[in-house]
């Protein structure tokens, strides 16, 4: 039998979700509302101990947040208001350290750490109806480009990488607006689709835990 518990209890807006690698807190994105401005917080799995851990305003969003690894940092996008580029940020899991990863002409997204914690893979143009697959390394450093979509109106987006670290599972939208998920090697070779194209289905695709025995 499923058991549900609630954990905020704020009659707000809570999206995003993400354990902890120890399983003992969530990170989520909150605000008044979806339409206005978003930060990110965490919490413990029996609702207390919220923490806040950014404090942007005047309609700023922060969303998507991701523990790394080692459970010391989170990753999250943040685009500032006016319809400026998104960008990828990290801030230690008990706050502070805030700093920039992506430079903003890159309008980066949808954030994922590698299994070891060395990369994180994200979309770029996230504002925009076309992209590409990026990695970098959490210092801001050796940016890699893993896909290169070439069709008007077409592009690849939300990765995850495998529990080993070797593939990359992401969405491909293709002519007419057709979602289909795809896996490449980590490396960006031998992409090769898996689903059939689907219109607004079959999004945000995750790879599930490493099995054992």
């Amino acid at each position: 039998m499923v058991s549900w518990r609630q954990v905020t209890h704020n009659g707000q807006f809570n999206g995003d979700p993400s354990f902890s690698p120890d399983a003992s807190r969530l990170v989520f994105e909150h605000g008044p509302n979806a339409g206005c401005c978003s930060n990110i917080y965490s919490i413990r799995l029996d609702g207390t101990g919220l923490r806040k851990l950014t404090h942007f305003t005047r309609e700023t969003f922060a969303s998507e947040p991701e523990y790394s690894p080692d459970g010391q940092w989170i990753a999250f996008m943040k685009f500032p208001p006016g319809g400026s580029n998104s960008a990828i940020f990290l801030i230690r899991a008990s706050g502070g350290d805030l700093h920039r990863v992506t430079r903003q002409w890159i309008d980066a997204g949808h954030p994922s750490w590698s299994p070891d914690g060395a990369r994180i893979i994200f979309n770029d143009k996230f504002t925009q109806p076309v992209g590409d697959i990026f990695t970098i390394r959490p210092n801001g450093t050796g940016l890699a480009r893993l896909t290169f979509v070439q069709g008007r109106g077409q592009a690849d987006f939300r990765p995850d990488y495998s529990p080993d670290g070797t593939k990359i599972v992401f969405n491909h939208i293709g002519s007419g607006g057709s979602i289909s998920v795809w896996v490449m090697r980590a490396d960006g070779a031998r992409k090769h689709r898996i689903s059939k194209p689907y219109i607004h289905t079959a999004l945000a695709p995750r790879w599930g835990p490493r099995l054992v025995g």
